[in-house]
C-alpha cells in the first residue's frame, strides 16, 4: 500500500501530477460528452470556475505558477492504448459498449483545450472557451487541480512525523465510518469525490478501503481511472449541465 505521508512530504511534479490521465474524471462526464458529441457537436460555450467561499482568497494561497504548471500538464495528456482498450472492452452497468465506437475514437484523439487565467481580488478567474464537447471536459480536472493545490499548500509546512500522524488519524476515521456502515441493512454507497478531493492518492485509498470493507454494498466510484485501477464499477449518469446549455 502507498505510504501517503511520504508521498505528500516528497511531493514533486514529476512523481505526483494532480491529474495523471484523461480518465481521472467522473464517469458521468463521459456519458454527457457522448450525448453532446452526438447531438450538439457545433455548440460553443464558455465555462468558468468561481470560488463561492469568498473568505478563502485562494489566489493568495495557491501559487499561479504551480497552477499553470498543473493545468498545462493536464493539457498534455492523451489516452493510452490500455485506457482505450478499457473503454472499448469494459462492461458498464451490465452492458457492453455503453460508450459507442464513435465517441471512443473521438476521445482517443482528444486534448483539453486552452484556458484563460486571471486574478481578481484574491480569487482566480479560470475560464474555458470553445466547442461544448471540449470545454465540458475541463470541469472535473480543473476543480481537482485547484482543490489539491490548496491542500498541498496547507500541508507544505508539516514534517514527516506530522504527516504520518495526520494520515494515520484520517485512515482510522475512515475505517471507523466504514465499520459503522457495515451494520446498516440494505446499504448501497458509492464514491463521488473527484471534484472536491483532498488528493488523488487519498481518494484512491478511500475507494480501496470501501471496496474491501463494504463488499457488494459498495457500488463503485465515479472516477474512471480509479475504477480501472481498483477493478470496481464506474458510476454516474449526468448533471444539470445538459439542460442548462
Amino acid at each position: 500500500m502507498i505510504d501517503l505521508a511520504k508521498r505528500v512530504y516528497d511531493h514533486s511534479f514529476r512523481i505526483d501530477p494532480i491529474v495523471r490521465s484523461l480518465l481521472d474524471t467522473d464517469f458521468y462526464k463521459l456519458l454527457m460528452a457522448q450525448t453532446i458529441l452526438r447531438r450538439h457537436p457545433q455548440i460553443d460555450t464558455t465555462f468558468g470556475i468561481t470560488n463561492r467561499t469568498k473568505r478563502i482568497r485562494i489566489a493568495d494561497e495557491v501559487d499561479a505558477g504551480l497552477l499553470r504548471e498543473q493545468l498545462d500538464h493536464a493539457r498534455s495528456l492523451r489516452l493510452s492504448k490500455g485506457e482505450v482498450t478499457w473503454l472499448r472492452g469494459n462492461v458498464f452497468r451490465g452492458q457492453g459498449r455503453i460508450l459507442g465506437p464513435e465517441f471512443v475514437a473521438w476521445f482517443e484523439g482528444f486534448q483539453l483545450p486552452d484556458y484563460e487565467l486571471a486574478v481578481h481580488d484574491g480569487q482566480y478567474e479560470l475560464t474555458f472557451h470553445g466547442p461544448w464537447i471540449e470545454t465540458t471536459m475541463w470541469e472535473v480536472p480543473a476543480l481537482a487541480i485547484l482543490n489539491e493545490l490548496r491542500a498541498r499548500a496547507v500541508l507544505r509546512g508539516l514534517g514527516k512525523l506530522d504527516l504520518q500522524v495526520l494520515y494515520a488519524r484520517a485512515m482510522t476515521r475512515v475505517w471507523e465510518k466504514i465499520q459503522r456502515l457495515q451494520r446498516l441493512p440494505d446499504l448501497s454507497v458509492a464514491d463521488f469525490g473527484t471534484r472536491r478531493r483532498h488528493g488523488f492518492l487519498w481518494q484512491d485509498w478511500c475507494v480501496q478501503a470501501m471496496a474491501e470493507g463494504l463488499g457488494p454494498a459498495f457500488l463503485g466510484t465515479s472516477n474512471c481511472l480509479i475504477a480501472a485501477r481498483q477493478e470496481v464499477e464506474p458510476v454516474g449518469t449526468n448533471a444539470h449541465e445538459l439542460p442548462m446549455v
